[in-house]
């Protein structure tokens, strides 16, 4: 029934003539989607980011001390991948870094898609995860990451403020 209530509340701001920019301003939660699949042709993790786009500005113009637009900045690539690399990390469990490489963004109304890459020729086996998204904008954030394992099992981990530590981005069997 809530979604149902939200969905029409929706619809209703979208016909009275509010565009998606008073929208995604008004989202009243703080939460990132993060889905990270092994590909085994590449032996790489193909990970996708998603974002209110609100936020991604609101972040980006706080690190670039200039007012970021997505649509409009020329250089919003090269920010939001320096900000992705700063705030999605990747190790092994011996602590050695995983560099992730930039893939691209594009935006669906009050959403951004980020996507990036990561070697990984063992799959999720001995890595772990630090997302801190936003955390220095909101109290409370809350990162969500999805991995599928080799048996197609998925796998959930939540990072809050309140973590500094990585996590495994699948449980040791």
């Amino acid at each position: 029934m809530t979604s149902r209530r939200a969905f029409l509340a929706t619809a209703l701001l979208l016909a009275s003539g509010i565009g998606p920019e008073a929208l995604a301003a008004a989202h009243k939660f703080h939460a990132s989607f993060t889905t990270i699949e092994f590909n085994a042709e590449t032996g790489s993790l193909e990970i996708s980011l998603r974002v209110f786009s609100d936020d991604l500005e609101n972040a980006l113009s706080r690190q670039a001390r200039r007012r970021i637009e997505l649509d409009r900045t020329p250089d919003v690539a090269e920010l939001a991948s320096a900000y992705v690399r700063e705030r999605f990390r990747l190790r092994r469990t011996d602590g050695t870094p995983v560099r992730v490489a930039w893939v691209g963004m594009e935006q669906r109304v009050d959403m951004t898609w980020i996507y990036i890459e990561a070697p990984a020729p063992a799959g999720f086996t001995g890595l772990e995860a630090l997302v801190t998204v936003f955390f220095e904008l909101f109290r409370d954030q809350k990162n969500n990451v999805s991995c599928k394992d080799a048996q197609g099992k998925r796998h959930d981990i939540l990072f809050r403020p309140a973590d500094n530590t990585f996590k495994p981005l699948v449980p040791a069997s």
